[in-house]
């Protein structure tokens, strides 16, 4: 029956198979390359904040190392206030104004020539032959203060004289010269103290130029003078004696010629007297001679 039958319903579309299916294909391949199409991008803002909090946090460290370490600062300086506050305070000192001059090690300077004082002197008063006379000098300073005084061998002579004639002296043979180290010696000399120095002589006689001769230095009296520099001492005298042996045996040789002369002049009065005992004799005869005439 046609009224009863199902019809079309009205006001719906006919939906058309081929073409639905074909619609709902199309848009899935869509989905599905719009979901595998690639990775999100990082948001730019977000890493800017991360960067900015890094950097605020290290700010944040440093500041807080500067105030720690202001702090101990200031903890130890007021220790260090403190303790000075308990130390005793030091004692003033007062320093005095010093002229200036040379150092201690150099005394004061050299010696004034009027302060140096030289004297002579020898280990005996009397020698035999054989005996070599040790002769010493003996440098003193007359100065109030410590003082340079240059006893180098240039500086030093002794001098043996003789009558006041000067019969050697030690600048003769000496081999010292300007370049020699021992030429000079600058020695500091205390205030008011002396210095010895001392040499042998040899007793042998030399001319001025170290040559010997044949002089010789007879028994005697002689006088040793030393010198340092300018500064003279007065004479040290000794005497040059023979041996005593020697000197015996000389004095009996020469006692033994006194008594042979005084023989010898003995004999010679005895033959005088025999010569005028003779002539007596002679005047005696002829005396009786003349008596025996007259008779």
């Amino acid at each position: 029956m046609s009224s009863s039958g199902r019809g079309p319903r009205q006001g719906r579309p006919s939906r058309t198979p081929g073409k639905s299916t074909g619609s709902a294909r199309a848009t899935g391949s869509r989905v599905r390359a719009g979901a595998g199409g690639g990775r999100k991008r990082p948001d730019p803002r977000k890493q800017v904040y991360r960067r900015r909090r890094i950097t605020v946090g290290i700010l944040a460290i440093i500041v807080a190392a500067v105030l720690v370490l202001g702090i101990v600062l200031m903890v130890k300086a007021v220790q260090g206030i403190r303790e000075d506050m308990a130390a005793p305070a030091p004692e003033p000192t007062t320093t005095e104004a010093v002229a200036p001059g040379p150092e201690a090690s150099e005394g004061s300077g050299a010696c004034p020539p009027d302060s140096v004082r030289v004297a002579a002197s020898t280990d005996e008063d009397e020698y035999e032959d054989g005996e070599e006379p040790e002769l010493t000098i003996e440098v003193t300073n007359g100065h109030d203060a410590d003082c340079i005084i240059d006893v180098g061998e240039a500086h030093q002579e002794f001098v043996i004289e003789r009558d006041g004639d000067t019969v050697w002296s030690s600048r003769y043979c000496a081999a010292t010269g300007e370049d020699d180290e021992a030429a000079t010696n600058p020695l500091v000399f205390p205030a008011q103290s002396s210095k010895k120095a001392s040499l042998t002589w040899p007793r042998i006689p030399v001319d001025d130029e170290c040559r010997q001769t044949d002089d010789s230095f007879p028994d005697g009296e002689y006088a040793l003078v030393v010198k340092l520099g300018e500064t003279e001492s007065e004479p040290a005298r000794f005497s040059l004696v023979e041996e005593a042996g020697h000197a015996e045996s000389e004095s009996a040789q020469d006692e033994g010629s006194a008594g042979e002369d005084t023989a010898d002049e003995d004999s010679a009065d005895e033959d005088t007297a025999d010569a005028d005992t003779a002539g007596e004799g002679g005047a005696d005869g002829d005396g009786a001679d003349e008596d025996t005439a007259e008779g």
